[in-house]
């Protein structure tokens, strides 16, 4: 069976911004995406973040253009956020609430884990959240 997982934004952000050392096992897991061996998610707020922070280090002009290439990525699927995942998050346990709102959104969607490299986070999520490695392991 192909998993499903919701990429968080520090993997994207390490390819969008090509950052060393973090952008060899990140561009290796959207290789493995491109290959088909897993089904990407991200969510709407994973796409603001990142125009947010390419804005801040590559300018206005290369964010829009991380966006509208991330858009158009047709290997990815992106879930909205609504009220009641809002809430989820609020009394979901996780002390980090944007990573909350990730794991809830990711749990509703029935995804299956979670890639980040910010695991720490993640440790009372909904659903179990895996290094950039330990995914590129566990797939290949």
């Amino acid at each position: 069976m192909i998993p499903n997982v919701l990429i968080d934004t520090d993997v994207m952000l390490d390819i969008f911004l090509d950052r060393e050392p973090h952008n060899r096992p990140s561009k290796a897991v959207m290789a493995l995406l491109g290959r088909k061996c897993f089904y990407g998610h991200i969510t709407a707020t994973i796409v603001i973040n990142i125009f947010y922070h390419v804005r801040k280090h590559l300018g206005k002009n290369n964010a829009f253009q991380c966006v509208r290439d991330l858009l158009h990525m047709k290997e990815i699927e992106i879930h909205a956020i609504d009220k009641m995942t809002l809430l989820a998050a609020l009394d979901s346990g996780m002390t980090d609430f944007e990573d909350a709102v990730q794991a809830v959104a990711a749990q509703f969607a029935g995804i299956d884990m979670i890639v980040t490299r910010n695991i720490r986070d993640f440790q009372n999520a909904p659903i179990p959240a895996l290094t950039p490695e330990e995914l590129l392991q566990k797939i290949v």
